[in-house]
């Protein structure tokens, strides 16, 4: 589905259409002909939303789009990867990310984006990561647009990499959160709820992994096709990349480590109740085998015709039973 059209001229939107949902074959021939004009600083940005094969096809044949790469545009499972194919054209695959404060999940999108010095197209898989945003701010920023698609792209993958640090701290957040529930004086089993944080956090990392070599490029070397006025704000995206990553791996070994540790305290927790049903087992044996000796049928227990034998035997009952509960209790198995 076609979500999003513009001509961009001297950073200003020369042109688009009234309603996406018309045919807009025509025009696409019309724009791109100012846009693909070697002297000029025109380009277009056309966006879709989970299109097939059809929707892409006129806009691949007029901007002549290779058919491996839609192909991969379509496929909304492919691994995240930034290629450039000269100085000024390159075709990217990012995830998308975001973060559900109510249910603490992770939800997962796809973008991929061909870009050149007349065009940039975009394709969004999953309704996660919509650029209307960076469209307004595109559209209303001229100065901005008239850097050129790489403005488009920056900005685009600026609003990506704000969504991985975000969901990064919120997964951050849920870590502190279950840290001090394993380690509350309160214990239960959470080893459910952390191993469901650990898919999480290899959510962020699936995402965020595949562009390690892109971001190191962005903040060590100076690509010749990046605008001057780009090239730091390039290199910041670059340093969040990394920073998130940093983050994913650390929160990789706490939640290892914490998991280690709730199944520790529930170990030393099944210790503690064993002991304690031990103990009580051991007191309640004491009653029982005098209670059982005193029930055989036997004739000569000189106690039994004794006035103070029925107390003498309860009170050897509740004294053995205190002074094993004394004991119990100083070892602390009670």
């Amino acid at each position: 589905m076609l979500t999003g059209y513009g001509l961009y001229q001297d950073g200003r939107l020369n042109s688009a259409p009234k309603n996406l949902s018309e045919s807009i074959d025509e025009k696409l021939i019309h724009d791109w002909e100012l846009a693909a004009a070697p002297d000029d600083d025109a380009f277009m940005w056309i966006g879709f939303t989970d299109p097939t094969e059809t929707e892409l096809s006129t806009v691949q044949n007029a901007l002549q789009l290779p058919d491996h790469l839609v192909e991969d545009a379509i496929n909304p499972k492919v691994r995240p990867s930034f290629g450039w194919h000269g100085e000024t054209s390159g075709f990217i695959v990012v995830k998308t990310l975001e973060y559900v404060d109510a249910t603490s999940d992770v939800l997962t999108g796809q973008l991929a984006i061909f870009f050149d010095h007349s065009h940039v197209v975009t394709v969004r898989h999953g309704n996660v990561g919509g650029l209307a945003n960076v469209r307004h701010m595109i559209d209303s920023t001229p100065a901005t647009t008239k850097l050129g698609p790489l403005a488009v792209i920056h900005a685009i993958l600026k609003q990506i990499t704000d969504g991985y640090v975000e969901v990064s701290e919120g997964v951050a957040q849920d870590i502190r959160e279950i840290e001090e529930a394993v380690f509350a004086p309160k214990r239960a089993d959470y080893a459910e709820s952390i191993y469901l944080l650990k898919r999480e956090n290899l959510e962020i990392r699936r995402a965020v992994y595949p562009l390690t070599q892109s971001a190191h490029f962005f903040v060590t070397k100076t690509n010749p096709a990046i605008p001057r006025a780009l090239q730091d704000d390039f290199q910041d995206l670059g340093e969040h990349i990394l920073r998130v990553l940093e983050q994913v791996e650390s929160h990789d070994q706490l939640l290892s480590t914490v998991l280690s540790a709730s199944m520790s305290r529930q170990a030393l927790q099944q210790n503690e109740d064993t002991r304690k049903i031990s103990a009580w087992v051991a007191i309640a044996a004491v009653p029982t085998m005098i209670a059982g000796v005193y029930g055989m049928n036997f004739e000569h227990m000189p106690e039994l015709t004794w006035e103070y034998g029925y107390l003498m035997i309860l009170g050897i009952m509740l004294g053995t039973c205190g002074l094993l509960w004394r004991a119990f209790k100083k070892s602390k198995w009670l």
